[in-house]
């Protein structure tokens, strides 16, 4: 509505509202039709009845002992996060470092994005259960999934050069997926170069960006203060941070050989170059925007295993039983996270943040200083 040719900034605001609505609403249409797309095509593709048979022949044993095998690779992963926060001082119990990592990958699993969005609830769960400061718990989670994203993308690189050099995939194939791969490698490696150094993006954004105490602002200088403490705790402690990387490699060994013996299980006499190429497709469909990578999932491994020649059934029996695996582990996490969640609050005062500025003396704003 005008007035005079002057805008109603009310009607202004309703309109980019429905427009922002619009928009999220056709982003989960897209997201779904995406998703049932690839769905309809993997179950068109491959045999039905051949994978139910061959998901029918595990005994139970087999499905015991492979749970078994995620659970102590949950645990490992765990392991990483719990001495990063024993290295700030914070003695959080093992199994509880467990159960809470464990209700962040229900949380990232089930929600659409590449594995992100449960971190939050473990900054939550560690200053409600241990009287963690939200900087120090997201030191502590940054820096977790930092060392996770280049173990894990250097796992990836490793297996697109496997394909490309054994000539499993189109060659032009692997080089379009390794090109970015290296490069978003490299920037990652760069980043926490640039953190042991001292060099800080987020604090720089805050010291120029003047969002003053608005929800922004809070929020951007407490990333700010989080990134100040991963700078100092890099570099305090930056050899058991490589250490801590060397460690992560050291588990992705664990979840090759747990691929391989669901692949031996399923009666595929599949060697290790095929296992990394399949796994690297399986670990690519988990990059897509969609939940737990409904649908790209399911066709990543139904198309690698055609292509090794171990035939499309096997593909979807093998995803169909990590799809299971996991919506269980997400659940049990969820589940578990939330009786944890709804447990009293620690009688633990909480404890003030740990002084990293004689690491990294660089100060934010004055008006941001506490």
């Amino acid at each position: 509505m005008e007035t005079g040719g002057a805008v109603n900034p009310t009607a202004l605001g309703g309109t980019v509202r429905i427009s922002k609505r619009r928009a999220s609403i056709g982003v989960t249409l897209g997201l779904i039709t995406l998703a049932g797309g690839l769905l309809v095509w993997t179950f068109a593709y491959a045999g039905w009845q051949e994978a139910w048979s061959a998901l029918r022949a595990l005994h139970f044993w087999q499905i015991a002992l492979l749970l078994s095998l995620n659970l102590g690779i949950v645990a490992l992963f765990s392991a990483r996060w719990w001495y990063l926060l024993r290295l700030q001082g914070f003695k959080v119990p093992f199994l509880s470092a467990v159960v809470y990592r464990l209700a962040g990958f229900g949380v990232s699993y089930l929600t659409p994005g590449p594995q992100f969005g449960g971190e939050g609830w473990l900054l939550v769960l560690l200053r409600r259960r241990h009287a963690v400061p939200l900087t120090e718990g997201g030191a502590s989670v940054a820096l977790d999934k930092l060392i996770e994203i280049l173990s894990n993308f250097s796992f990836l690189g490793l297996g697109l050069l496997i394909s490309l050099w054994l000539g499993i995939a189109h060659p032009a194939l692997s080089a379009a997926m390794m090109l970015p791969m290296i490069g978003l490698l490299g920037v990652l490696f760069l980043l926490f170069a640039a953190l042991a150094g001292g060099i800080l993006p987020a604090s720089w954004l805050v010291k120029r960006l003047k969002f003053g105490l608005s929800a922004i602002g809070r929020l951007l200088h407490l990333v700010a203060q989080a990134e100040q403490r991963s700078a100092g705790l890099i570099r305090q402690h930056l050899a058991q941070v490589i250490a801590l990387y060397l460690y992560s490699l050291g588990i992705w060994v664990a979840m090759v050989g747990e691929y391989w013996l669901t692949l031996h299980f399923l009666g595929a006499n599949a060697n290790l170059s095929q296992t990394l190429f399949s796994l690297t497709a399986a670990r690519l469909a988990f990059l897509t925007p969609l939940p737990g990578g409904l649908g790209a999932l399911e066709a990543s491994q139904v198309a690698a295993l055609q292509i090794l020649g171990l035939g499309a059934s096997l593909g979807l029996s093998l995803s169909l039983l990590h799809r299971a695996r996991d919506l269980f582990l997400a659940f049990l996490g969820v589940f578990l996270g939330s009786l944890m969640h709804l447990r009293p609050r620690s009688r633990v005062p909480e404890r003030p943040a740990l002084d990293t500025r004689s690491v990294y003396p660089s100060r934010l704003p004055e008006e941001y200083d506490s």
